[in-house]
């Protein structure tokens, strides 16, 4: 696992992205297939993809999928793919059939066999799991990744990419890509910022700490685990 540590949360949106843009450079005839996760923090990163790196993305070799995605309707404010739209998509030349939402409106169960069988259609298969290119990661301040909570380790080594989860502090559903396609994309990039994140990211680097909090676990088994961040480890 590698730490890559900026002064500020932009700058290190921008190695994230920068990151992106090399990979698709040293393979230029691929089209890479990224899963895009929600939460606050990629908020900034969409921001200034869209604003400072439009023109420098070869926006046509990219198809968009999700991480997880919160069982609500696209206008809601807790939508996933209702904030990568309004930041990103919306403002970037990027044909809707490159962009896979996970329909946050439909029965979760149902919605996750099927934006699994999508997957399982539309990417490599490694020994029978999908394989992202790039997935980009946050981690919460309880150390859960992918709607991946503490306690749900049976999502970690699920037999289908996607299932449904349960956030256990609302009782929200939710439909998170599991562990098995989290540690065998080609690269596995979480991108947190906040110094009130500090105590959960020094937690989860420690040896050992994998039973405890998904992120850990997938940080620790990533064939490319980086971690892009602001925050100061003393």
């Amino acid at each position: 696992m590698i730490t890559e540590y900026y002064s500020q949360a932009s700058e290190a949106a921008r190695a994230l992205i920068g990151a992106l843009l090399k990979e698709m450079r040293q393979e230029p005839d691929k089209i890479f297939r990224i899963a895009l996760s929600g939460g606050s923090t990629p908020a900034l990163l969409f921001d200034i993809w869209a604003n400072e790196f439009t023109d420098l993305t070869p926006w046509e070799r990219l198809h968009f999928y999700w991480v997880d995605e919160r069982c609500v309707s696209p206008e809601s404010p807790d939508s996933n793919y209702g904030m990568a739209k309004h930041l990103l998509f919306s403002r970037v030349p990027v044909n809707s059939t490159q962009i896979h939402r996970i329909i946050g409106e439909n029965e979760p169960h149902e919605e996750a066999m099927q934006y699994s069988a999508l997957i399982k259609s539309s990417l490599r298969l490694n020994e029978g799991i999908p394989e992202f290119d790039i997935i980009f990661l946050g981690i919460g301040s309880d150390g859960h990744t992918s709607s991946i909570f503490p306690g749900q380790k049976s999502l970690l080594f699920c037999s289908e990419p996607y299932s449904v989860s349960v956030n256990p502090y609302n009782g929200q559903h939710r439909i998170a890509l599991t562990g098995q396609p989290l540690i065998k994309a080609l690269h596995t990039w979480f991108f947190v910022t906040g110094q009130d994140k500090a105590d959960i990211i020094r937690k989860v680097l420690e040896e050992g700490t994998a039973e405890l909090y998904p992120a850990g676990y997938v940080l620790e088994n990533a064939r490319d685990a980086r971690l892009y961040t602001d925050i100061v480890l003393k």
